[in-house]
């Protein structure tokens, strides 16, 4: 290998670790989205629609296959059950998923709407059931529609939550899509609630999706629905120190840190073997 060559391997390596923390998703840009519709801007402003490229590429919203929260500026947190395919029974790569912002329509985006690739699934461990999404960009601090919501407590329990407030985009009754993102109040329900879960009375007039989001009467992110069962949902409070070791500061640096380290490695074994040609 001539040391041309060389040289421009090492310059593929570097420009791709420069786009591992500067790149934007380019699969729908903020202009065509106003072409193509203004979803309301009424949205609640942490929920994330998690949805799957492949379908998505057919038209907005088909996509759709669970909720999730954004408690970071680059952080969507949603059950691990979401992003696991059980057809393959292995967790879905990063780049088959992407997470819509800031739109409360299920399909129609919004003016003020963002569309996010993801780089990195954190995979729970065995006794947690929530997986962390490092988003490819920073949602900006003062987005007009989209702001972080903060999680609860780690010591927090379910007997502190009383009343509850549940977003979600699900299916009525009758197991039709519903296309506006809609808000359900109700109360825990403890006598039946599971260990590691918050239990609440169910509405019949709505199906809640799994990862759809809970807010505590302190306002904070409480539980994501968990596909047990429709009454539960995931207790936050038990993954709070998890979550937080792992995205660090929370932005967008932290999602590539790992790539970056290991093009760095791999530039020096060039570099080595090179040298010993």
């Amino acid at each position: 290998m001539q040391p041309n060559e060389h040289i421009r391997k090492i310059v593929k390596i570097l420009i791709f670790a420069f786009l591992c923390t500067e790149m934007q998703t380019t699969f729908t840009q903020r202009s065509v989205a106003q072409k193509r519709g203004i979803g309301s801007d009424s949205a609640v402003s942490y929920q994330a629609s998690i949805r799957l490229l492949a379908d998505e590429k057919d038209y907005f919203g088909k996509g759709h296959i669970c909720s999730g929260a954004l408690v970071a500026p680059a952080v969507v947190i949603s059950t691990s059950e979401c992003v696991y395919n059980s057809n393959t029974k292995a967790y879905y790569h990063p780049s088959e998923l992407r997470v819509i912002m800031g739109s409360s329509q299920r399909f129609a985006p919004s003016i003020h709407g963002i569309i996010s690739g993801v780089t990195h699934i954190y995979e729970p461990p065995k006794d947690m059931a929530i997986a962390i999404l490092m988003l490819d960009r920073d949602i900006p601090a003062d987005h007009p529609q989209i702001k972080p919501i903060s999680l609860v407590d780690a010591w927090s329990k379910p007997t502190n939550y009383g009343q509850v407030l549940v977003s979600t985009w699900g299916s009525d009754a009758k197991n039709r899509a519903v296309h506006e993102l809609i808000t359900v109040k109700t109360e825990t329900n403890l006598d039946t609630c599971h260990k590691i879960g918050i239990c609440v009375y169910l509405n019949p007039s709505v199906h809640i999706e799994i990862g759809a989001p809970m807010l505590g009467s302190n306002g904070k992110l409480a539980g994501l629905k968990s596909s047990q069962t429709q009454k539960m949902f995931i207790n936050v409070a038990s993954h709070v120190d998890w979550i937080q070791n792992m995205i660090g500061d929370g932005t967008n640096q932290n999602s590539c840190i790992w790539g970056i380290m290991g093009l760095i490695v791999f530039t020096g074994y060039v570099l080595v073997v090179s040298h010993k040609r």
